[in-house]
Order: structure tokens, then sequence, then C-alpha cells
């Protein structure tokens, strides 16, 4: 395939997408595809674009320059750039990488969210033959050029992309694995208490603040949101199940008062827990 940008060699192959305006509007989007094969005189920067791209480094290296940070991708890492942030990357020679540019509702939002689970936009050591099946899917669909028939089924890999990347940045280390569970475990076993953050981390043996970063870096939220959470799931299943009064739940779920325990359970439910038992289910 003719490319001409320089540094980019033979077999490399691009391919571009022009997404329907329900798709622009509905669905993830995918822009354009590719496989490159490079040496050092490939060098990029980028304009301002509404776009997330997504790199996998096959082999070789790339440096990459993102919203201030300069980093290394090497084989087998990924690479999650938001393209409304500045930003250019450069080859080293015998660079191959296969990536894909996308765009869609929460687009955006899936990129920050990766950013903050990894502390930045590279994934060591992410890429997994879920994504490389993924791609290549993707690859087949965009060379087919029948947009308007795939661009439904598109957006459906574009999306188990995008999980596979969240699933493997919750992986769990062992060590942490074991203190989040005997956390968990203490929480449901103190699911009528009003556990503090201090008694949690003491019970597991870390500081308040080792505790408190690891949790939600492994599980996507604080200590003290996941044992809320498990609190007002704890409190639905006694609004359906018992005749206690409001009051009597609150207290039974741990909540310093009636007040509170309404204000969080409707952050949560949506509704108020008068509105929720009355709910035929």
């Amino acid at each position: 395939m003719h490319i001409l940008e320089a540094g980019i060699l033979d077999p490399s192959e691009i391919y571009f997408l022009l997404p329907s305006h329900f798709a622009l509007n509905t669905l993830y989007c995918l822009q354009h595809i590719g496989v490159f094969h490079c040496d050092s005189r490939y060098v990029v920067t980028h304009p301002y674009w509404e776009s997330i791209l997504v790199l996998f480094i096959d082999e070789g290296e790339l440096e990459v320059s993102y919203d201030g940070a300069l980093f290394t991708a090497q084989k087998n890492d990924v690479v999650v750039i938001d393209c409304r942030h500045e930003h250019s990357y450069h080859a080293w020679d015998g660079l191959q990488f296969h990536y894909f540019h996308f765009t869609g509702p929460q687009s955006e939002a899936y990129a920050h969210l990766l950013h903050e689970l990894n502390h930045g936009a590279l994934l060591h050591d992410a890429n997994s033959t879920v994504l490389d099946n993924i791609f290549q899917n993707l690859l087949r669909l965009a060379q087919s050029q029948l947009n308007a028939q795939n661009e439904h089924r598109i957006s459906v890999y574009l999306h188990m992309a995008l999980c596979e990347l969240t699933e493997t940045c919750y992986s769990i280390p062992a060590v942490a694995n074991e203190s989040i569970d005997r956390a968990i475990r203490f929480m449901q076993e103190h699911i009528t208490e009003a556990v503090s953050l201090d008694e949690i981390a003491a019970h597991v043996g870390l500081s308040k603040f080792h505790f408190n970063r690891q949790f939600k870096q492994h599980i996507g939220m604080t200590p003290h949101q996941y044992f809320i959470n498990m609190r007002v799931q704890y409190a639905k299943r006694l609004l359906l199940t018992t005749h206690e009064s409001i009051e009597a739940v609150a207290e039974l779920c741990g909540f310093d008062n009636t007040s509170n325990f309404i204000r969080l359970f409707k952050q949560r439910a949506g509704m108020t827990p008068t509105a929720f038992r009355k709910i035929p289910f």
C-alpha cells in the first residue's frame, strides 16, 4: 500500500471510514484503523481532534509526548490518547504497531477513566489475545467498506475493546487482592454498624491512605463509596422483605441518622426508600 508519510514502510495498511449521522450521534464510531511498520523517520504531531487514539505496540519502541508527560511504549504496551490534548510521537527503527481512532458518546469519558486507573496514557503489557481478536474483526469490517451495514457491529467491537482494557486495569495483584478481599468480608460482617475507614484499614493491616488508594485503584471506587453501596443494597432487601420502618431500616444498615440514609439511598437508587418500597416486583 502506498503511503505518503515519511517513515511508514511496506506492508503497512490504513483504512478510513465515514460514519452515518445516526452512528455519530448514537454509536462508537471507527474513524480510521491501520497496521504500521515504521523506521525512525516516522514522527507525528497531531492538532486538536475530537477523537480517541488507541495504539498497540507489536515490536520496537514508540516515544510518546502526551499532555506534559514523556514516555516510551514497548512491545505489548497499549497507549490511549485523547486527541483533544497536545500530543506527539516518534518511532525508533523496527517499530510495528496497530491502532484505531474512534469517537462517540462517552468516548472521552472512557479515555479519562483509563488514564485515571493507570495514572497516565501508557498501559503496560496490556495487549492480549482478546484485544487482538477484536482488532482483527474491526480491521476486517473496515476492509469491507460496507460502512452503513457494519457500523453497529463496529460499535460493539469498540465497546468490547474498551471493556477489555478497563478490566485489564482492574486486575489485582495477589497481595492487593488478599487485602481487598479481607476488607470486603469485614464490611459484610459489619454491615449493620457505622464502621470507619480507619477501622477497615486497621483490620487489613494498612495505613488509611495506602488502603484507600489501593482499593480505589483496583475496585474503581473508594472503600467508603463501596461500603455505602453495600449498605444501600442491604437496605433494599430489608425494604422489600420486612415491615420495618424507614427509621429502623436506616439503623439496621448502620446509618447514623434517617435523613442521611434517605439522602444516600436516593443518590444511588434514584428514589426515596418509601418510593422504592412501593414498587411491585
